[in-house]
């Protein structure tokens, strides 16, 4: 994308995501901020000394140039409509009709610049007041449904890390270049627009799948230790010294798994003929299991498993991640300069064997780049 301009209007994670990936790319990406600059560079840490990193914007705006103006003021409506006008995307991420009152909606910015893509993110996605009202990560999740499918008898836990935000601005990176190539190709410049709704019912279309062709609950009676879908052995699992991640659904995987602990008659017992059939007696089938499991420790059964070819690994936590030998070989560490500071970041997760991404480092203070509006006036 180099040579090209991406002026991002978007806050917090999904916009500044997607426009990171643009950057890294090689698009020019310009990013306006209120006076105050993002509202993510005030989440920050709060364990002593390290209250300057900021995990909500330093991983997402690498390499941006930063310019502070209120849409509210005409004269900074104006530096924005100038700067429009040199662009060849505009990424918002406002409540639906935000940029319409401020005189700056896709009709506007198609008269003032015909070439330009405009890119809208929303919660729910806009036109009318079921659509129009304001979300986030984790009101999206619970009401998309990502909340389903958890332990009876406690309190629904929300993912907690922004999945929703995440996969939206991947989306949206991935529809501002097909909006590219059409109008590369073809001269046609489109208006883009991602809901996070509409990418968390995406995340979760196996699930919906189900729901949509399968009866409803109470028409279905069907037996609560049934599994939904036929995966069964997967999952969580006790170990002697702790916890196990197996998945081991697959015909040739359960086969491999019974004969490694010693279990090979259980490839008879009818409950577990096949894969629908362990399914359908989940409860007894993850009882034989654990049973076996608890003999032995974690590191033990991942061992064996995985010398044999089978998926199997520990639950690890985020300091276990980032100080793995795994992370290190993928290189996702990323040494970045924030407001004179080295922080480390996690770099965007595409790998390209033609062209490497630019991978910049330079965090821009807010409006460390508004003398570059002087220029358009």
């Amino acid at each position: 994308m180099d040579g090209l301009r991406v002026v991002d209007l978007t806050a917090n994670v999904a916009g500044p995501l997607a426009c990171q990936v643009l950057c890294d790319l090689g698009a020019e990406v310009i990013k306006v901020e209120p006076s105050m600059g993002e509202a993510a560079r005030r989440i920050t840490a709060t364990v002593p000394g390290f209250e300057h990193v900021t995990p909500y914007f330093s991983p997402n705006n690498r390499g941006k140039k930063s310019v502070r103006l209120d849409l509210g003021k005409p004269a900074d409506a104006g530096d924005l409509e100038r700067l429009v006008a040199v662009a060849d995307v505009v990424v918002q991420g406002m409540r639906p009709g935000t940029m319409e009152r401020h005189g700056l909606g896709p009709s506007r910015i198609a008269a003032l610049n015909p070439g330009c893509v405009y890119v809208s993110i929303s919660a729910y996605g806009g036109g009318s007041d079921l659509e129009d009202r304001p979300g986030i990560d984790m009101t999206v999740q619970a009401e998309a449904g990502c909340l389903s499918g958890q332990p009876a008898g406690r309190p629904p836990r929300l993912i907690p890390f922004q999945i929703v935000d995440g996969a939206t601005g991947h989306v949206v990176a991935q529809a501002v270049l097909a909006a590219i190539l059409h109008r590369e190709r073809f001269g046609v410049v489109n208006e883009v627009r991602v809901s996070m709704y509409d990418v968390a019912c995406s995340l979760q279309s196996n699930y919906l799948t189900l729901q949509m062709n399968t009866p409803a609950p109470e028409q279905a009676a069907a037996p609560e230790a049934r599994r939904p879908v036929a995966v069964e052995p997967s999952g969580v699992y006790p170990t002697r010294d702790g916890e196990l991640v197996l998945a081991a659904y697959v015909p040739a995987h359960w086969k491999r798994l019974i004969m490694l602990v010693g279990r090979p008659e259980l490839a008879a017992d009818p409950r577990f003929a096949d894969q629908a059939a362990r399914s359908c007696h989940a409860a007894e089938l993850r009882t034989a299991l654990t049973e076996i499991l608890l003999t032995r420790t974690t590191e033990d059964w991942i061992a064996l498993f995985s010398s044999a070819g089978l998926m199997a690994t520990r639950v690890a936590s985020w300091r276990d991640v980032t100080e793995s030998e795994l992370f290190a070989r993928r290189r996702l560490r990323l040494r970045a300069r924030q407001e004179g500071r080295e922080i480390d970041v996690v770099r965007t997760p595409a790998v390209y064997s033609g062209f490497a991404t630019t991978l910049a480092t330079e965090i821009p203070g807010a409006g460390a780049h508004d003398g570059l509006l002087a220029g358009l006036r």
